[in-house]
């Protein structure tokens, strides 16, 4: 199920609203009484290094809306980092790990290997496991190789008078085996090169090959004992049983609950996809369930995990890949039914971190943003509208200083931005997005004119600087 989200083709198919918000072009974004201009989009894309397209315009639009309401909750002393508040804002993340709790039982009383499955798969023809030292070429000189072809024989003079296999792999073999003492994983006949195979499986247990080469260079190839392969042999049976454990368990819940996307399923997604604030309490029906449908409200609860660029990738994801998608979705809802009824919860280290994790990026974001003022304080004694101002206007501040080079882009939670939409409201207007666009391509080409007249090319300025690392979440956990 992991595949799912990883698999949409990123691209940039912007769906269009209709409302009276939405025939204002003038504005990009909006929150309460503070507007985003699409000229001041435009502005951002023509400073930021980017060129002019709706993915640019409408993430700067997203971000600044994420900024605003994070900013205005501050002044409101509505951002909450006790466990409960921080555990209802996580939903998706904290649901997701108890799917997976549940789906580790079942496959740990499932996924159980026989007895002998481990001698026999060691003796048997469907796999073997190696070790082995490579010493590759430096160049591609007759001189290079000589140089290896001795080292090889060093090293195998070396193993034949008792060195340790496993360690000379590891202080001299040229490839990324040698941190795990030379050890190859274990697999069918074919894997490798011909040269290698062919010696590799005549190799009888303990016994140690000459030097061997191949195109990548000088092997010395060794067959470890049943005793020293056990555990890794073991750890791969084990893999592939908990693989056709797990498929068997979702095809067996797939029709057990009759699961079945709806019709226009894929449709609907990519509109909830692009406005989540439209459909957030929807109940249309998106998949079928026996005891209980998913419902269109259910994918934005679900989806509020997922950052901006995986949205924007639903919304241009075929429709097969968005009903397997959709389908993923529901299994995990009976998997977290299931977990809630065997009363399955969430490790503490777990909780632990997602708090952690959470407070961190609360703090980071409010102290990068400047949100930290005494204006802003519980004992500010500012009306609400004027704190409001201040919040407003510390976004601004922090923008000029991203686009003059000296802050860092930070990053919301998806779970955060997504909560903070739906109680604080605020909303990305399309139109006004595609006005900025417009407004970027047309500078853009007045600037190449004016560069091409005096015979030269238009200065890029540098681009945004993203803070160090990935979003300041732990990977959401999925089933």
């Amino acid at each position: 199920m992991r595949r799912l989200v990883s698999g949409f083709v990123l691209g940039g198919v912007l769906l269009s609203g209709c409302d009276k918000f939405a025939a204002r072009s003038d504005v990009a974004a909006l929150v309460g009484a503070h507007e985003l201009s699409a000229a001041r989009v435009a502005e951002i894309m023509g400073k930021s290094g980017g060129g002019p397209t709706l993915q640019a315009a409408e993430f700067i639009a997203n971000l600044w809306l994420d900024y605003s309401l994070f900013a205005q909750a501050v002044a409101k002393n509505e951002i909450k980092t006790d466990s409960t508040s921080i555990e209802a804002v996580l939903w998706p993340t904290y649901a997701s790990a108890r799917a997976r709790i549940w789906q580790d039982s079942v496959r740990a009383r499932r996924a159980v290997l026989s007895a002998g499955a481990v001698d026999s798969a060691y003796s048997g023809t469907e796999g073997r496991i190696v070790q082995h030292i490579i010493l590759m070429p430096a160049g591609p000189t007759a001189a290079d190789t000589a140089t290896a072809k001795k080292q090889a024989d060093d090293a195998l003079g070396k193993l034949r008078g008792g060195a340790d296999f496993g360690q000379l792999a590891a202080q001299i073999s040229g490839d990324g085996s040698k941190t795990d003492q030379g050890y190859l994983p274990f697999g069918p006949r074919g894997q490798f090169v011909k040269e290698f195979d062919d010696v590799a499986w005549n190799l009888q247990p303990g016994e140690m090959s000459g030097v061997v080469k191949s195109q990548f260079g000088f092997h010395i190839i060794r067959r470890p004992t049943l005793d020293e392969a056990r555990s890794r042999i073991q750890a791969k049976l084990t893999e592939e049983t908990a693989g056709k454990t797990d498929s068997l368990y979702i095809a067996e819940l797939t029709a057990a609950y009759g699961i079945k996307v709806a019709g226009g399923g894929p449709a609907a997604m990519k509109s909830a996809a692009a406005y989540p604030e439209d459909v957030r309490k929807s109940n249309r029906t998106l998949v079928s369930i026996k005891g209980g449908d998913l419902t269109v409200g259910d994918f934005v609860k679900w989806t509020a995990m997922f950052p901006l660029q995986a949205k924007m990738q639903i919304r241009n994801a075929p429709d097969s890949l968005l009903n397997e998608f959709a389908k993923d979705l529901a299994v995990r809802t009976i998997l977290v039914k299931a977990a809630d009824s065997a009363g399955l919860q969430v490790q503490p280290q777990m909780r632990q971190f997602a708090q952690m994790r959470y407070t961190r990026s609360v703090e980071q974001l409010r102290t990068e943003l400047g949100l930290g003022v005494p204006e802003l304080g519980a004992e500010s004694k500012l009306s609400a509208a004027d704190k409001s101002k201040v919040a407003s206007d510390k976004v601004e501040e922090f923008f000029a200083r991203l686009l003059d080079g000296k802050a860092q882009m930070q990053v919301v939670l998806p779970e955060l931005g997504d909560h903070l939409r739906a109680t604080g409201g605020g909303k990305v207007n399309q139109a006004g997005v595609a006005r900025a666009v417009e407004l970027a391509t047309a500078q853009f080409r007045r600037d190449s004119a004016a560069a091409a007249a005096k015979g030269g090319q238009p200065g890029a300025p540098a681009p945004i600087q993203q803070a160090p690392g990935g979003p300041p979440i732990g990977e959401p956990a999925k089933p």
